[in-house]
């Protein structure tokens, strides 16, 4: 990611519609600094840079929805499946958690690596079943859920499920997605800032 410059602060700014003194407010500097830096007349340390970049960028509106980060189709088990079974589709996939659905394809729970290893600690894992294995399902998200509301449900959740409208699973988000798009989108904007006809 390159280091912006002041021309590239200031339309980023304009563009969200904050005054320099808004923007100083929030970052804890002057407006006057502000606007030296954005004339280029300084050069601020780069912590400096950051600490507005951030603030700015944390005023993006990210209107896309979660069906334009999770992953599909999913791989998922059925509730009757062997345990041996599921495992290997995990480890065939280089997964680390799936859904469990019934016989009519809707979500009943998932299963995570770290359960399974508590699960065969204390039992034959040849005798266990999907169901056996399966905790509550994550969050469950629509298609149409906005990436942001994605964006905060998984600071508390490591995945989150999208279905429709029958309960029946078509996506799956895990933070790693989440953490790319929005490092593939703000590298983006920052890029389209440096013409003059970007952002």
């Amino acid at each position: 990611m390159f280091t912006p410059r002041g021309r590239d602060i200031k339309r980023l700014r304009e563009k969200l519609g904050i005054s320099q003194t808004e923007l100083a407010k929030r970052v804890g500097i002057s407006q006057s600094f502000i606007a030296k830096i954005e004339n280029e007349k300084i050069d601020p340390r780069l912590s400096t840079i950051n600490r507005i970049l951030e603030e700015l960028l944390n005023n993006l509106s990210f209107s896309e929805t979660v069906e334009k980060v999770m992953k599909s189709p999913v791989i998922s088990a059925t509730d009757n499946e062997s345990l041996p079974h599921v495992f290997e589709l995990m480890e065939k996939n280089n997964i680390s958690q799936l859904p469990v659905i019934d016989s009519n394809g809707i979500i009943k729970g998932m299963i995570y690596d770290y359960v399974i290893l508590r699960k065969v600690i204390s039992k034959d894992p040849l005798s266990l079943k999907a169901k056996d294995v399966m905790i509550q399902p994550p969050p469950l998200l629509r298609r149409t859920t906005p990436i942001e509301a994605a964006m905060k449900t998984l600071t508390k959740n490591q995945v989150v499920v999208v279905i429709d409208d029958k309960m029946r699973p078509i996506g799956i988000i895990t933070r790693s997605d989440i953490i790319k798009y929005k490092m593939y989108t703000t590298n983006s904007i920052l890029w389209a800032a440096e013409e003059p006809n970007g952002i």
